[in-house]
């Protein structure tokens, strides 16, 4: 794993269009989605079969989800 691991938050709606949802990658690899739903709250997904099955430092798999929190919460 390297030191310092570039992650990207994209902010898109759901197919329904009933809430925002952040999807997140690092270094250019999807690891899931950090969802607002109005009857679960803040959750985070991995949808069977997308999610990479990659190892990911700690510290920067805990920095992606409180980016992904933080932009979807704007």
């Amino acid at each position: 794993m390297k030191n310092k691991q570039k992650v990207d938050i994209q902010i898109c709606s759901d197919v329904d269009y009933e809430c925002l949802i952040a999807e997140i990658t690092i270094d250019g690899t999807f690891f899931g989605l950090v969802t607002n739903e109005p009857s679960k709250g803040i959750c985070f997904e991995a949808p069977e079969g997308q999610v990479s099955d990659e190892p990911i430092d700690l510290e920067t798999y805990i920095r992606a989800l409180k980016e992904a929190k933080s932009e979807l919460l704007k």
